[in-house]
């Protein structure tokens, strides 16, 4: 982790461990993490990176979302200036307009503090707002503003290109065609019943990251390139796995297991979407319930 990407949450650490940490703030991080609204500041971490942003918008999917900083000398005529009364962290913030993101769900990983003034989708402040000012312009591109805000916005791009599922191209029944794979290889390479291999020889189903793995020698193509033909992701299920609600679940499954956030998601995502399958409508499952079965079937 850069010292750059974490400035702003070390920066948050070092003030709560010399002051008295505000009952809001302390509140907040023993809490369960909920799903994103505006005006909440959360901690954003993806692989190494890690950044504190507001969120001022939401939708199904994504955040849009600024970095803050705690390093209020450092500013571009965008920036934001608020006074400690501000937000429940009682600090002085500046808020990064002009690097405003769209970021995945799946990057958020804990509120930390809440706005106490509204904001637009954009981060501007309400006209009843007082108190505030915006922030001096770059004077160059060697200033350490210029450094900052580079950082920053290396790790807005970071955060925001952000994702741990295949896309699917839907090319699946085509590409087990062209290598000559059909439902009596299926069934020999993967051990699968008569029914899942025509599923998938139909793009009725998915395969999963184990069934890929097994298919790439036969292929002779990297798993991953084999999961990115599956059939669309249900995107209700992926967004499932992506709220922060179940960061803890994947994490201690990833210690657990000795393997990654990313592989425990993808583990979970497939293994809910091969029960669903078997559903006379799977377009009406409970991904909620599914996901939930899942997670207190493997962590007991």
């Amino acid at each position: 982790m850069s010292q750059a990407s974490s400035s702003a949450y070390e920066r948050l650490r070092a003030a709560a461990a010399q002051l008295k940490v505000p009952e809001a703030v302390r509140a907040a991080a023993a809490a369960t993490p909920g799903d994103p609204r505006p005006g909440e500041i959360w901690r954003a971490v993806w692989d190494h990176v890690v950044e504190i942003v507001i969120i001022t918008a939401v939708d199904e999917t994504t955040v849009r979302a600024l970095p803050v900083s705690l390093e209020t000398r450092f500013h571009d005529s965008d920036t934001l200036l608020l006074p400690a009364e501000a937000s429940t962290l009682e600090q002085p913030l500046a808020l990064w307009r002009s690097l405003g993101s769209r970021l995945p769900w799946c990057v958020l990983e804990r509120q930390v503090s809440k706005l106490s003034v509204p904001l637009d989708g954009d981060g501007a402040p309400a006209p009843t707002v007082t108190g505030y000012r915006y922030g001096s312009p770059i004077p160059s591109p060697a200033a350490q503003s210029a450094e900052f805000r580079a950082a920053l916005a290396d790790t807005m791009d970071l955060l925001a290109a952000a994702h741990w599922a295949p896309q699917g191209s839907g090319d699946l029944a085509a590409l087990l065609k062209q290598h000559g794979l059909g439902p009596a290889e299926l069934i020999r390479h993967l051990s699968i019943q008569p029914p899942r291999a025509l599923a998938l020889l139909r793009a009725q189903t998915q395969l999963t990251p184990d069934e890929a793995s097994l298919l790439a020698p036969a292929m002779g193509m990297a798993a991953d390139k084999i999961l990115a033909a599956n059939p669309p992701l249900p995107e209700r299920a992926v967004h499932e796995l992506s709220r922060p609600t179940r960061r803890a679940q994947v994490r201690r499954l990833a210690q657990l297991t000795g393997t990654t956030e990313h592989d425990v998601r993808q583990q979970a995502l497939f293994a809910t979407l091969t029960l669903a399958a078997r559903q006379q409508r799977p377009a009406e499952t409970d991904w909620p319930a599914r996901v939930d079965r899942y997670f207190d079937v493997h962590l007991g």
